[in-house]
């Protein structure tokens, strides 16, 4: 039987793999596999089958339209009229909310990637009578994650 876990990286980690070993599962029972970080770029648009979540057009389409609206109003009152201030309010408004909202979400996505901690796979292989143990610990040990697995005998050929 295989119980996967997933940590973070630091001392409950180490702790839970010492007290599965005191459970009498040894290092050839346990395997510890440290995730790498992907990076992530900055996209524009978000499409129906690729959403990150990040989308920087909707800050843009807000401002935009708050300053044709406001370029509408008063543009009844100045010379050249609401249609060309209600144009250049859109214009102003989209490329001041395209500008802050590149710079919150940029902002938020390099705070993410500031994290330390490195996510950890843990694999144990261990009997079934040890099982409902080892996911004992590994719980007491918070770990973020727990699946259970168990070999199916393969079905003649």
């Amino acid at each position: 039987m295989y119980i996967f876990a997933s940590f973070a990286h630091g001392p409950h980690l180490e702790i839970a793999i010492a007290d599965l070993t005191r459970i009498g599962l040894t290092t050839k029972h346990i395997l510890a596999v440290p995730l790498r970080r992907t990076t992530r770029k900055l996209s524009v648009f978000d499409r129906v089958y690729r959403a990150d979540g990040f989308s920087i057009l909707d800050g843009a389409a807000l401002a935009a339209t708050v300053g044709m609206i406001a370029g509408v109003i008063y543009g009844s009152v100045h010379h050249w009229g609401p249609i060309i201030w209600g144009l250049a309010g859109l214009a102003l408004g989209g490329a001041s909310g395209l500008a802050a909202d590149w710079v919150v979400t940029a902002r938020r996505i390099d705070t993410g990637r500031q994290s330390n901690l490195i996510p950890v796979l843990l694999l144990v292989r261990c009997d079934e009578h040890q099982a409902e143990t080892v996911e004992k610990t590994l719980e007491r040990h918070q770990a973020l994650g727990l699946a259970r697995y168990q070999e199916q005998p393969l079905p003649p050929a």
